[in-house]
């Protein structure tokens, strides 16, 4: 008798426990498998810079036609939407406001407009130049830059990066620089206590006096004039080339100010925080398949598959349109063996744009017969079954403990 009464308060103790397991493994069962930083590679359709071209009925057929499809073809891969209205037939438009801002009145014409509606001119037609030409080298520089190069070579593999631009004084570029080195030092020890790994502490990427006229159309989508930066300025960039937070000035640019927006790039993007100021500005960008393949690889999930953008949706409480398999949408598979230089396979289905204009394929990774999802979080089914387990575990432990008791009554 004593031997079983015995028993039986060692079964009363472990049930405590027993249950406070059970819910500890189904809260991390439940536990999202993104992170801030991880959505923000998600496009879920944000609104996109636009390109408006100018005609009128003087301009030549075979202008128009190669304005069409160059700019089509140059801005495939990019957040830039390429429209081309005919002055002459569309006055009523409502991008023909953005050309009456500016001077000129030459056709062919270009104005690139930012989703909150501030635009500037984009010099498609240049002397003694051939048109397409000028035009090639006009939209390569909407899409591509040396600084934004260099972090889309970070962006796969970085927890982010603090974008500083250098103003005239020095002593204010050294202190901003003393700042924003000091956040990412701190971030950087933060990281072994957030709820995900990042292969790199963020990165500091710096615009120096010098570089600043080759950087126009960068400085201009944060909202500056490149011929009137005085203050030294930082901005915070993550994901798909987001920005995110304001744009700091002069003293604003404090390691307190750049380490709090720094910190919620890392969070669980269900930690009860309101994330969703987090999806930021796209910065314009060229975002190609081989871009797309290597942040593919390193995050362990296509963020470019439907299922995954129909998820981050449903966490950031946003709409997405699911009608189906979205056109020009091939999966990757996320292969741990870099491509060699010499080695090319080829997307097997044409890459087709709304207005008709089918591209060559495009180099990539092989097209695989399902999505990548992440290695080192659980899905949605499995932590079910694991949470149903487990609840059946601590019933079937009750039970035994009641039936216990009732014997000992008995």
């Amino acid at each position: 008798i004593q031997i079983t009464f015995h028993c039986q308060m060692k079964l009363k103790k472990l049930a405590v426990p027993i249950c406070l397991w059970a819910c500890l493994q189904s809260y991390t069962a439940l536990a999202c498998r993104y992170t801030v930083r991880d959505t923000g590679f998600v496009d879920l359709g944000a609104k996109p810079h636009r390109l408006y071209g100018y005609v009128n009925q003087d301009t030549p057929a075979d202008i128009v036609s190669t304005f069409t499809e160059i700019s089509h073809a140059a801005l495939l891969d990019s957040n830039i939407n390429i429209e081309i209205i005919d002055a002459d037939k569309q006055k009523e438009h409502p991008a023909m406001k953005y050309l009456d801002l500016w001077p000129t009145k030459s056709f062919p014409a270009a104005v690139l407009v930012s989703p909150d509606g501030q635009s500037v001119i984009v010099p498609v037609t240049e002397r003694n130049q051939l048109f397409k030409q000028t035009l090639r080298s006009a939209l390569d520089v909407l899409v591509s830059s040396p600084t934004r190069d260099e972090i889309l070579q970070h962006v796969s593999t970085a927890y982010g990066a603090i974008l500083l631009i250098e103003g005239t004084d020095v002593e204010k570029n050294v202190v901003a620089r003393k700042a924003a080195s000091g956040a990412i030092e701190i971030v950087g020890d933060q990281m072994r206590m957030m709820p995900k790994s990042f292969g790199q502490p963020p990165v500091l990427i710096v615009i120096d006096r010098e570089s600043i006229s080759r950087e126009k159309i960068l400085l201009w989508s944060l909202g500056l004039d490149a011929d009137k930066v005085g203050e030294p300025r930082a901005a915070v960039l993550y994901g798909k080339m987001r920005w995110v937070g304001p744009l700091m000035k002069g003293e604003e640019i404090s390691e307190a100010n750049l380490t709090g927006i720094l910190s919620v790039i890392g969070a669980d993007c269900e930690c009860g925080l309101d994330i969703s100021w987090t999806q930021g500005t796209m910065l314009p960008v060229r975002w190609d398949e081989k871009v797309r393949a290597r942040v593919a690889e390193a995050l362990d999930f296509d963020p470019e598959h439907p299922m995954v953008k129909m998820e981050v949706s449903s966490i950031l409480r946003t709409e997405y349109s699911f009608p189906g398999a979205p056109f020009g949408y091939t999966e990757l598979i996320a292969d741990s063996a870099p491509l060699s230089e010499t080695q090319e396979t080829s997307v097997h289905t044409d890459r087709t744009d709304p207005n008709g204009i089918v591209s060559e394929p495009l180099p990539g990774k092989t097209v695989s017969d399902g999505p990548i999802h992440s290695k080192s979080s659980p899905t949605l089914q499995k932590s079910l079954y694991i949470i149903v387990g487990l609840a059946m575990a601590v019933i079937a432990a009750g039970f035994f403990i009641l039936f216990r008791a009732a014997r000992r009554n008995s």
